[in-house]
């Protein structure tokens, strides 16, 4: 059996021998050497090794790995974006009492605007952060559901 062209390359028998494993330990030796360095005989080699069929799957697989795909974005969207809307809330309502009114220089011949007395007990101000983070959790899951359906495909509405 010839392992070699005259070119330098394996013959189809000689490769098939490589795949097979009946090579003595110099020929194969040789064989290993030779496909480190050619790139047409490694092609040829691989060509061997795998099957000519390639297997479709039954059923489209892109619906099902978008709609996976759209779900995490909105829950990293959702994560990422809830603490910043609640540092931002909270800033908000802490400003609209008046909390920051004494860091806030007060113009020549004005004093700040401090009240003497709470306009609203406390209790009202803890309904008012509670309703404004309902409202905004509630904005944010109506808008993460509008964006899914609008990129859903007609099949899955």
């Amino acid at each position: 059996m010839e392992l070699f062209r005259e070119s330098g390359c394996l013959t189809d028998e000689g490769l098939q021998a490589v795949v097979d494993g009946t090579l003595d330990e110099m020929q194969r030796m040789e064989a290993a050497e030779h496909l480190s360095f050619c790139d047409e005989c490694l092609v040829r080699y691989t060509q061997l090794l795998t099957d000519d069929v390639l297997i479709a799957p039954d059923e489209t697989l892109v619906p099902s790995v978008m709609k996976r795909v759209k779900s995490k974005a909105a829950q990293i969207f959702f994560n990422r974006y809830t603490r910043v809307a609640a540092a931002v809330a909270l800033a908000m309502v802490l400003w609209s009492i008046g909390t920051f009114d004494h860091f806030i220089p007060a113009e020549k011949g004005r004093q700040p605007n401090i009240p003497e007395q709470p306009t609203a007990p406390p209790v009202a101000v803890t309904q008012q952060i509670r309703d404004f983070f309902d409202s905004a959790q509630q904005k944010i899951y109506d808008s993460v559901q509008q964006m899914l359906t609008q990129d859903a495909p007609e099949e899955n509405r």
